[in-house]
């Protein structure tokens, strides 16, 4: 199996848990997740272009998880707010801007994914 074909499964399983979740969707309010999911999904990624497929096995369970995480929110994010946003940036894109920011500690436990997302991936 290829990186991609792993870290998309694993998003999916990520994804379907939402609905049991107690927060709704996109209003978890630990920013951090988002964005160190977010980075791992570019090191990964960025290591696969450079390394080819012997980045599946650079890559542990535990940094394809939290990649799956990230490109899971983002992939349904984009499914449910497309229309609204004014962007229209691949996964990648986006989850380059996330993995930029630099949250305080009281930004990160403030600050909901919704919010990252709205601003970083929407621009508004």
């Amino acid at each position: 199996m290829n990186l991609i074909s792993i870290i998309l499964g694993l998003s999916i399983l990520a994804a379907s848990q939402s609905l049991f979740a107690k927060e709704g969707p996109f209003e978890y309010k630990d920013a951090s997740l988002l964005v160190q999911s977010c980075q791992e999904a570019v090191d990964v990624f960025s290591s696969h272009e450079k390394t080819g497929y012997m980045a599946a096995y650079r890559t542990s369970l535990s940094e394809a998880l939290r990649a799956g995480y990230c490109i899971g929110v983002l992939e349904q994010f984009a499914d449910a707010y497309d229309q609204y946003c004014v962007g229209n940036a691949d996964w990648f894109e986006n989850a380059k801007r996330i993995a930029s920011l630099n949250l305080t500690a009281r930004e990160a436990v403030t600050t909901s994914t919704m919010d990252i997302l709205e601003e970083y991936v929407c621009g508004y």
